[in-house]
């Protein structure tokens, strides 16, 4: 069986010293081998976040919609939530805060393009907001937000930020202290290269102190229900309120090892570079990039236009070369775009495999490319 290349947006391409350490058949979240990898892993969560000990880490079951819905802890009946949206998973933040007892405005970026930071503070001056809700990278477009700028402009005029890193976090510049974000949240599928299963946030002492019975969380994600089960974890102590994925946690705490080893300003080097180079094999090959500003390019996700060939198309002959990428899930864009997922463990050899095998899959298909000119590019790239 030919190994296939998994250039997706998540689930990625898994370590396999990461999957092994996930084959355990007699451990349960009493073992000492289990607090000891959940307390690693609460404890690293705070230096991949840029936090410090005056934020709280938890891990908890799901994935990045548990870890967003898991910030309606932090909200009461009544309180105003403002959603700064790039695409699809912007809105998502509007769709679940929608189902609470709470109001919930929005601003839009158009696709491609990125809510301006002086956007951002022009409504938080119009308006008291008790949280406002943004993402690093929309997985949908890969764009990313300048998260910095904006915490910098409305910092002092809002209770709480908090700020989706799914498709950020492990590959782009985190700094939740510095940025002063209360709630930075990512999960394990994205650029940690874990298998799905786990949603994995920090929140600031203000946040926590947000924590409690006056929530208008539900019951398994409020994060009260939670917080002194990660506090005794982290402490080496065992405790339940639910069950944890235990044997995701073996292979979180491996990557966390990695990562250590690799070190996160190399990480994020590396995602920049593969990020660069696909950029410049699309761009060579004569397609274009749907975000539309180079200071919005992102270091994980790249949306590719096409101007002929059909994306659904593309998807299924890259497959039977060994190559699986992503669908477009805009909805303004339907039809129009495939997505490139390059995070995780990802080395620019996988690049120059993915701009090869989309060269003679869209020449096949008809679509208008410079055939060689997009491999030559990244391999200039990394001469």
């Amino acid at each position: 069986m030919t190994r296939k290349l998994l250039m997706h947006v998540g689930p990625v391409t898994i370590d396999y010293d990461v999957l092994v350490a996930g084959l355990r058949g007699d451990t349960g979240f009493t073992s000492q081998e289990f607090i000891e990898a959940m307390s690693f892993s609460l404890k690293y969560l705070r230096r991949l976040m840029g936090a410090d000990e005056s934020y709280q880490p938890f891990i908890i079951p799901g994935g990045g919609t548990s870890a967003m819905e898991s910030v309606a802890s932090v909200l009461r009946r009544g309180d105003k939530v403002l959603v700064v949206s790039n695409g699809v998973f912007g809105d998502r933040w509007k769709a679940i805060f929608n189902r609470y007892s709470v109001a919930v405005d929005i601003i839009k970026a158009n696709p491609g393009e990125y809510v301006k930071p002086e956007e951002v503070e022009e409504k938080v001056n119009e308006e008291k907001y008790t949280l406002v809700a943004m993402t690093h990278v929309e997985t949908s477009t890969g764009v990313r937000e300048p998260i910095a700028e904006v915490t910098k402009r409305i910092r002092d005029k809002v209770d709480l930020i908090a700020v989706d890193g799914v498709s950020s976090v492990g590959a782009e510049t985190v700094k939740a202290k510095d940025y002063q974000v209360d709630i930075y949240l990512t999960a394990s599928q994205k650029a940690i290269g874990v298998p799905p299963g786990a949603g994995l946030l920090v929140l600031s002492d203000r946040a926590v102190a947000r924590l409690s019975d006056e929530s208008v969380a539900g019951y398994y994600l409020n994060l009260k229900n939670w917080v002194d089960v990660m506090r005794n974890l982290e402490e080496g102590k065992g405790s339940y309120f639910a069950t944890l994925p235990v044997h995701l946690i073996f292979m979180l705490s491996k990557a966390f090892e990695l990562m250590e080893r690799e070190g996160l300003e190399n990480r994020v080097k590396r995602h920049e570079r593969v990020a660069k180079g696909i950029r410049a094999g699309v761009e060579s090959m004569g397609l274009d990039i749907v975000a539309k500003r180079p200071e919005a390019y992102s270091n994980t996700v790249t949306g590719v236009l096409l101007k002929k060939a059909n994306p659904a198309d593309v998807l299924r002959e890259v497959i039977s070369e060994g190559l699986e990428l992503a669908p477009g899930v805009h909805p303004a864009l339907a039809g129009k775009y495939f997505r490139i997922g390059h995070m995780g463990w990802v080395n620019p050899n996988d690049v120059i495999t993915t701009i090869a095998v989309l060269e003679r899959v869209l020449k096949r298909l008809g679509e208008p490319v410079n055939v060689g000119e997009g491999v030559r590019a990244v391999q200039l790239t990394y001469t």
